[in-house]
């Protein structure tokens, strides 16, 4: 990628402090917290979802959590919650599924949180997360994404382009709330009669009204499969379906036929945060092949019950009460069964009142489809410009015209920059910012290790601290059980690595001189010979070298070189 001249090229964790304060709410002598958890966070604009008054109870909350203060950011660290980057306005505490990020001077809070959000950041973070159930992205991996820095001010000027651009979601939103107040009007209009001081009128159980029920697939998600899967996100909290951020499974002839979706089926979230458990769509007839994920639940229902109503219902602030009331807590998440939402009740207004309701929500869909769908090439062309804008080219001529000052402000930067210690790159590649180290060995191995691929590293990082044996890769029997080993697996089984791949891995780790590779003779209890087996292990203190003899022998066959060039000595090793 080429920067301009004044930009430079660093990792996260050169300008983004990750914030370690921990609160346990229970023991705290603060009754209440402003709390944050991911589903407090809107989805690619960082929007919060709660009111900043809004005050949770020490009591109600289980876990520690995260301290941050005004002007951190807040980043989803869960694979499906990647998108959601929030710049605090006010202190608080967050869940410990969110990475609160305090900037450095150098970095001004509103570009990090455009960089965070940029797709560039959010396809590298998706790749890197790893886990079973729910995938999330190591420290160590996230920290060492490289990071593009202007200067200040020309981060201040593109932060400013980035004001005009909000535009467009600020519409989006205010589409999608007055196309969620229309909906609510209506419900209360059509059925108040049904909520009365005495209770529900005509009320009947959900189940009683339910045909069919069906979970979701657990199978692995990914960029291309024969499916796409719905997921939790993939339902608005005000009830909508959003299917823009899909991903896709390859799914059995079972699943395809169990998990097929009907217009006027009802989409259930049943595992959540409590706040957002029972979330509830109406699927309607969309081109393409869909499923949905085991978090979710397909209802369809019995005649003299319309999915509208239904869904209305559940989305209004009688079924949100029911709902809550009904959802068991578990550690992080929440969780409300079939079984506990057919429990609750319901009024039974007659079929002709809901079929006109029914009628409404439909003329509400297209309306609503067919605003945002206007919206949708200007949200094209809003992800093109953030990506100019977090290149340089938006601000090339306001560079030319503010040179002098951006030289200044490129001169501070570095200097601060070298006082802590930290390396980062110019638009040429070369390495800028830093005062000529003591230690250059040192800092070159350091720049060697933050090369290395995450497979790499956690191989590397295991074998130094967890395992420290040889690796005895041609015994069969003892590589495996270094490959499967409780002591050594718990770093590198979400990587989903055959032995064929961790023995190249490790091939390569002592290609770089990161390890050692060494030959171990063995008796053949068989033939009574000696065999010598290929083996890796960490490196000793005397053999930290190898990038020293690396660079005697780069620096050997450079002089050979020009001595060439100068009619010198013809044979390239006599110098050896």
């Amino acid at each position: 990628m080429k920067l301009p001249e004044s930009w430079i090229e660093a990792r996260l964790d050169d300008v983004l402090n990750r914030v370690d304060a921990k609160i346990d709410p229970q023991s705290s002598s603060i009754s209440s917290h402003f709390y944050v958890g991911l589903e407090h966070i809107e989805s690619h604009t960082g929007r919060l979802l709660r009111e900043a008054e809004d005050k949770t109870d020490g009591s109600d909350i289980l876990s520690i959590k995260t301290q941050f203060k005004t002007g951190d950011i807040l980043y989803g660290k869960l694979r499906p919650n990647l998108n959601k980057v929030y710049l605090a306005e006010q202190d608080g505490i967050c869940s410990t599924d969110i990475w609160a990020l305090r900037p450095i001077s150098v970095i001004i809070p509103e570009f990090a949180v455009q960089y965070l959000r940029s797709a560039a950041v959010h396809v590298r973070t998706s790749q890197l997360a790893a886990g079973a159930n729910l995938p999330r992205v190591p420290a160590s991996s996230f920290d060492r994404i490289p990071i593009v820095l202007p200067t200040v001010l020309e981060q201040q000027r593109i932060v400013d382009l980035f004001g005009h651009l909000n535009v467009v979601a600020k519409a989006k939103q205010t589409i999608n709330e007055q196309i969620d107040q229309l909906v609510r009007t209506a419900y209360w209009e059509h059925f108040s009669e049904w909520y009365t001081k005495d209770g529900l009128v005509d009320p009947v159980r959900i189940s009683e009204y339910v045909a069919d029920s069906q979970y979701g697939v657990s199978e692995a998600m990914e960029g291309t499969g024969s499916h796409a899967v719905l997921r939790m996100n993939s339902i608005t909290t005000s009830g909508w379906l959003d299917l823009t951020d899909l991903k896709y499974a390859n799914l059995s002839k079972k699943d395809i036929k169990a998990t097929a979706l009907q217009d006027g089926d009802l989409l259930f979230n049943r595992t959540n945060s409590k706040e957002l458990v029972g979330k509830c769509a109406i699927w309607r007839d969309t081109a393409g092949a869909f499923s949905y994920a085991s978090y979710l639940v397909r209802f369809r229902l019995k005649e003299g019950m319309l999915p509208e109503f239904l869904w209305a219902t559940l989305n209004s602030a009688y079924g949100k009460y029911r709902l809550l009331n009904s959802a068991k807590q578990a550690v992080s998440m929440a969780n409300v069964s079939p079984t506990d939402l057919g429990r609750i009740t319901v009024p039974l207004p007659p079929i002709a009142l809901q079929e006109k309701f029914a009628y409404f929500v439909r003329q509400i869909e297209k309306l609503r489809e067919q605003m945002l769908s206007n919206l949708a090439a200007f949200s094209e062309l809003q992800a093109v410009v953030t990506q100019q804008a977090l290149l340089g080219d938006l601000t090339a001529q306001w560079r030319e015209q503010n040179k002098a000052k951006i030289e200044v402000a490129a001169l501070e930067r570095d200097a601060f920059l070298a006082e802590r210690g930290l390396k980062a790159t110019s638009s040429t590649g070369d390495s800028k910012s830093v005062p000529v180290p003591e230690h250059s060995e040192r800092l070159a191995r350091h720049w060697l290790i933050n090369e290395l691929s995450e497979l790499q590293y956690a191989v590397w990082t295991m074998l130094r601290h967890e395992w420290r044996n040889l690796v005895i890769v041609d015994d069969p029997e003892a590589f495996n059980d270094f490959c499967t080993n409780e002591q050594t697996t718990w770093p590198i089984e979400h990587f989903n690595a055959s032995p064929n791949r961790i023995r190249r891995t490790l091939e390569q780790l002592a290609g770089l001189g990161l390890i050692a590779k060494v030959s171990v003779p063995r008796q053949n209890a068989s033939t009574l010979q000696t065999d010598y087996l290929t083996a890796f292990r960490p490196l000793r203190n005397d053999e930290n070298t190898r990038l020293r003899d690396a660079a005697m022998l780069k620096g050997a066959l450079n002089k050979n070189e020009q001595s060439e060039t100068s009619g010198g000595n013809s044979d390239k090793w006599g110098s050896w």
